[in-house]
């Protein structure tokens, strides 16, 4: 048996990866945990390629917070952190949308060129065009599959979160989360971060099966597994009878 993190963009998964591999290179190459061997991969490893007996880790996001996030990242073509240049397509979709709000507000339109255009930049933009389900599997996929998850952590608490890894995988308490913005992949934004109602629930239907991921997630977070057909299923619990998951605090990006 072994752990395996699924990096999620733009959910916290540098910084979870990151604080990993600083644990794994302190521990001298070999990080175990009461599961087995841990692992940590970038973006190209999904939850479907996790081996059958192997479990699972990895973080979720409030699609529409994710959104604006990937929006302004690509925008400034990655940096801090990366510097990759705009595709053509990406070139094109910025011409037409400066601010997230422009896209999802353009998103809410009635069917005509100005929502062709959304659609246009929502498949083609980094971040945006591979939603949060491409990792984790589509929510009929991942219900099937929960007995591979072992935690589901959520970019919005994640200090907290990594508190109860180290825990739950015995990693050495004094582990920490990079706290500098370059490290973490965490920036400070100063642009408007609002969207107008229409603009999220035009992004709560196009993000569908995200939301459903999501909330899979969380029933999942607070000790409640949903059972295949139904939105939310009833208890579990971990060995101890406690919750598994819980909520706290985050803002890593």
């Amino acid at each position: 048996m072994a752990v395996h993190f699924i990096h999620v963009s733009k959910t916290g998964g540098t910084a979870l990866r990151y604080a990993l591999r600083q644990a794994r290179t302190n521990a001298e190459g070999k990080l175990s945990s009461p599961y087995g061997p841990v692992w940590a991969y970038r973006h190209k490893f999904r939850f479907c390629d996790v081996p059958k007996g192997d479990k699972a880790v990895f973080a979720l996001r409030d699609p529409a917070s994710r959104f604006v996030s990937g929006f302004y990242s690509r925008l400034r073509k990655g940096a801090p952190r990366h510097m990759r240049e705009w595709s053509e397509e990406e070139r094109r979709s910025f011409e037409w949308f400066r601010t997230p709000q422009a896209l999802a507000d353009a998103l809410a339109e009635p069917p005509g060129e100005t929502r062709e255009r959304a659609e246009f930049a929502l498949r083609s933009i980094g971040h945006l065009r591979r939603p949060m389900s491409f990792w984790t599997g589509t929510p009929s996929y991942l219900r099937r599959h929960l007995d591979r998850v072992l935690y589901v952590a959520r970019q919005e608490t994640l200090d907290d979160d990594w508190e109860r890894l180290k825990e739950l995988l015995g990693l050495p308490p004094e582990q920490m989360l990079p706290r500098d913005e370059l490290t973490a992949h965490r920036t400070t934004y100063t642009d408007d971060r609002e969207l107008s109602e229409a603009g999220k629930r035009a992004l709560r239907a196009w993000y569908a099966d995200d939301y459903e991921v999501l909330e899979i997630g969380e029933a999942v977070r607070n000790g409640r597994v949903p059972s295949p057909g139904s939105r939310l299923g009833r208890l579990a619990l971990s060995a101890r009878g406690t919750p598994l998951f819980k909520v706290g605090r985050l803002e890593h990006s």
